[in-house]
């Protein structure tokens, strides 16, 4: 392997959103394993010990991807540290599994604001620090909700089709500054999200979390649902220089769901 196409990640310093469970969370422990200097925002992480936690190479922010103060004090935190930023994931990310009648306002406004919102904020915070990279490159995790027809979450898939040409459209405005802008789109992964939705139509059609899953299982043609490493490994890939003429795309991650 020459050193143009390396794939470790040795003293790289990357910004991942959503980085406290499932996918998120494998993409910062891979990142950091292959020694990359991570700092990941999510409300999730506990902020009794203060908003930033500084662990060995994971700085963790209890904070909203929804919130541009956040996303403020975030990036002020990390320019006090660094001089640039090599990659930007946005993985940040809600759903809901509820029909567009049932669906309210302030359902659309919070999953807006986290999934298109979100996105937008951090990219548009961020690349100022990525222009400063010799090899800048994000992802936009996405979904194959965005591209497939599926019934009961119609706000989802909106956002996450949104992501997709959000994804594309970024790739053609950064080109001028080398900066690559991809992103994947998951299929049924075994995440505490996709648990929810899972335990969400068992109780809509009155069916077990077994029933349900063994459902989602059988939709792909490799008949299992995905793991949150097997979509890490491809987010990797994307950012390193592996990679390096791939742009614009999105990755469907999905054991061939979208085929069906």
């Amino acid at each position: 392997m020459t050193e143009r196409f390396k794939t470790d990640f040795q003293d790289d310093i990357a910004v991942v959103s959503g980085g406290f469970q499932g996918i998120g969370k494998a993409i910062v422990d891979r990142l950091a394993l292959s020694g990359c200097r991570v700092y990941t925002i999510d409300p999730k992480f506990p902020a009794e010990a203060g908003k930033f936690v500084h662990g060995n190479k994971i700085t963790t922010y209890s904070g909203y991807t929804s919130k541009t103060e956040d996303v403020k004090e975030f990036l002020q935190y990390i320019t006090d540290r660094e001089d640039h930023i090599d990659f930007l994931v946005n993985n940040a990310g809600i759903y809901l599994y509820r029909n567009v009648e049932d669906s309210s306002e302030s359902d659309f406004d919070k999953i807006i604001g986290t999934n298109l919102f979100g996105t937008f904020i951090l990219t548009k915070y961020f690349v100022k620090l990525l222009r400063k990279s010799t090899h800048p490159s994000v992802v936009n995790i996405a979904s194959v909700s965005g591209q497939r027809t599926e019934e009961g979450h119609p706000l989802y898939s909106m956002t996450k089709g949104g992501i997709i040409g959000f994804t594309k459209a970024l790739a053609a405005d950064l080109g001028k500054y080398n900066i690559r802008v991809n992103s994947v789109s998951p299929g049924n992964i075994i995440t505490p999200m996709n648990n929810l939705d899972i335990e969400a139509q068992a109780k809509i059609k009155g069916k077990s979390f077994e029933e349900i899953e063994k459902d989602y299982a059988s939709q792909s043609i490799l008949k299992r649902r995905g793991t949150p490493d097997e979509v890490a490994s491809v987010v990797l890939f994307l950012l390193s220089s592996a990679s390096s003429y791939i742009n614009g795309e999105d990755i469907i991650v999905d054991g061939g769901l979208y085929l069906v």
